[in-house]
């Protein structure tokens, strides 16, 4: 789950700052009461994004591709579920809610392996892509000895199966290892994209851009979410699916952004 304190999109204000940074932040600030929209949601909303790249700027952008991406959390639907049929949020013993950043290895590991599963079904391409996209994610949680040891070797168990997956993948994917090394990095750009969305902290942010170092500024600037540089060929208007758990029921809602 990723919460978001406040329904409405804020105008973003102070310093830029880097993208996960202030996404974590909300996160574990966040109430069990707030606002928040499932994983699965917001891997579509990453897709979403995707689609609306100038192709131009990324090669190798194809439609599997842009499958892949926006299925690259569907693996958290026993957890989450989804806007239609969505799950409780639960808390941790110290009372803070559980969302993508503070979930425990038994959880995310079986999400991600689904989710690599699913992301396969469009290509062998696909399938790698969001398989390295989350081996990366275990790099800093191994860095820094977080969690039990039995934990951390359930992690190091997860990241040799993936590398016997790339083992049989690499060959059917018809691309050179930096040509899918550069896709990896676009599921990372359209991942944090699509967080911020949800999370919607009140500060501009920079993300990681696709080549040489560049990086993105994201903010939100008299109505629209704005981009710098420009990678969008097209004003995108988005539906973010929030959900609050209050008195025993959900409230939806879907609240319209642009982005450009």
């Amino acid at each position: 789950m990723i919460f978001r304190s406040h329904l409405s999109a804020q105008s973003t204000t102070g310093a830029v700052q880097p993208a996960f940074d202030v996404i974590s932040k909300t996160q574990l600030t966040a109430n069990i009461a707030d606002w928040f929209v499932t994983q699965p949601d917001h891997a579509k909303l990453s897709g979403e994004l995707a689609g609306a790249v100038d192709s131009r700027k990324v090669p190798n952008l194809t439609q599997a591709v842009k499958d892949a991406i926006g299925m690259h959390d569907v693996g958290w639907i026993p957890y989450d579920g989804g806007f239609k049929t969505p799950r409780p949020p639960v808390q941790t013993q110290d009372g803070v809610p559980v969302s993508f950043v503070n979930s425990a290895p038994e959880r995310f590991l079986s999400a991600w392996s689904s989710s690599i599963q699913a992301a396969q079904s469009t290509g062998a391409l696909g399938g790698l892509i969001v398989s390295a996209h989350f081996a990366r994610l275990t790099h800093p949680y191994l860095k820094k000895g977080e969690g039990t040891p039995e934990a951390r070797a359930k992690v190091e168990q997860f990241l040799y199966r993936e590398a016997e997956r790339v083992d049989r993948l690499l060959p059917q994917a018809g691309l050179k290892l930096e040509e899918i090394e550069r896709l990896v990095e676009f599921l990372r750009l359209c991942d944090l994209m699509s967080l911020y969305l949800c999370a919607n902290p009140a500060a501009p942010v920079e993300l990681p851009y696709l080549h040489e170092g560049e990086k993105v500024q994201l903010s939100f600037e008299e109505g629209a979410y704005r981009m710098r540089p420009h990678l969008l060929d097209h004003v995108v208007i988005l539906e973010i699916p929030c959900l609050r758990w209050t008195d025993g029921r959900f409230e939806k809602e879907l609240v319209p952004i642009k982005v450009q």
